[in-house]
């Protein structure tokens, strides 16, 4: 198997040579599980769209390690992450390097059965380019809001870590290359080989969804001033018995007024705006103390606890316990 890596300006280094690693260890562990040569080893190179050296988003240099145009078609090009679309989330636009050619030699790939790939915020790539066209994405969860903002036509599973479409593979969060690498041996040999490669990197190859690590922010950046009241208003006093009625009340709107325009301002309803926070509170004491779960759950205004533990692990996708122990 013939994989790419498509290195552009600004991307994560750490990621570009990392891929290189884990499909080096993914061959040494076909080697030693099946003999030398019993199985195509994966052949993973270096590119970039002019043949020369790109500057990754740390200063350092990468240097293409095979030139494109003595490059077959490949089976699987990976395309690098744009690491400004991380730090930097709220721009209404994305511009990169070479888009141009970047566009041409992918999509003539993509046309000749290449299969595309990204991690992290390289599904942005991907979509400006075309290619995620019909397709359902994920990315990095906090450049969630911005992909949908900038691409409202891609579907977007941001909790998922890989996606998978067939022709198109993306994967989410900074460190999904990883994810990637090790799906793509999975597919291509087994789960045995995924296996041993996991366990020699020391990488939990069970990892499915982002949603464990995603940090939930308020939307604030609006000028509707009785909501972002009532936004405080909640953020200090999540703890209470709270009735949306009341709020709506005490911030000079009526109930039907108030759920409408803290939708539009907020793209949450109160209710679940309400319950993330409290989540969000409730994360914050699992990982710094060491107060029951009990008391936890009843700190941040909840009386039934079985209902918290259901809500925690929709949000999560862990238990409070599990939580507890991922993060502590």
């Amino acid at each position: 198997m013939k994989i790419a890596v498509l290195a552009t300006e600004n991307c994560m280094v750490s990621a570009v040579y990392g891929l290189l690693d884990v499909f080096f260890a993914a061959n040494f562990c076909m080697e030693k599980r099946y003999g030398k040569g019993m199985i195509n080893e994966i052949d993973c190179q270096i590119v970039t769209i002019n043949d020369q050296p790109v500057t990754g988003y740390n200063g350092i240099s990468i240097t293409p390690t095979q030139l494109l145009d003595s490059y077959d078609i490949p089976d699987v090009i990976i395309v690098s992450s744009l690491a400004e679309v991380v730090v930097d989330c709220c721009e209404d636009a994305i511009d990169f390097s070479d888009k141009s050619e970047i566009t041409a030699w992918l999509s003539n790939c993509h046309n000749k059965g290449s299969i595309m790939a990204s991690y992290c915020t390289g599904a942005f790539l991907l979509a400006s380019v075309g290619i995620l066209r019909g397709k359902v994405a994920t990315t990095h969860w906090r450049s969630a809001d911005l992909f949908r903002k900038v691409f409202p036509f891609i579907k977007l599973d941001s909790e998922q870590l890989v996606v998978d479409n067939g022709d198109v593979i993306c994967s989410g969060g900074a460190m999904s290359y990883i994810d990637l690498a090790l799906y793509l041996v999975d597919k291509h040999v087994g789960k045995d080989v995924t296996s041993d490669c996991a366990k020699l990197l020391v990488f939990d190859p069970v990892r499915q969804k982002q949603s464990p690590y995603v940090t939930f922010k308020s939307h604030k950046n609006h000028e509707d001033q009785p909501i972002l009241k009532a936004q405080e208003w909640l953020e200090r006093h999540y703890y209470k018995e709270i009735s949306i009625n009341d709020l709506a009340d005490q911030v000079g709107l009526g109930s039907r007024t108030f759920k409408r325009r803290f939708k539009l301002a907020t793209t949450e309803n109160p209710i679940n705006y309400l319950q993330r926070i409290r989540v969000e509170n409730a994360k914050d004491k699992l990982e710094k103390t060491t107060e029951s779960i009990n008391s936890i759950i009843w700190s941040v205004g909840y009386e039934d606890i079985s209902s918290f533990r259901q809500l925690f692990k929709r949000f999560t996708g862990l238990t409070p316990k599990d939580y507890r122990h991922k993060f502590t």
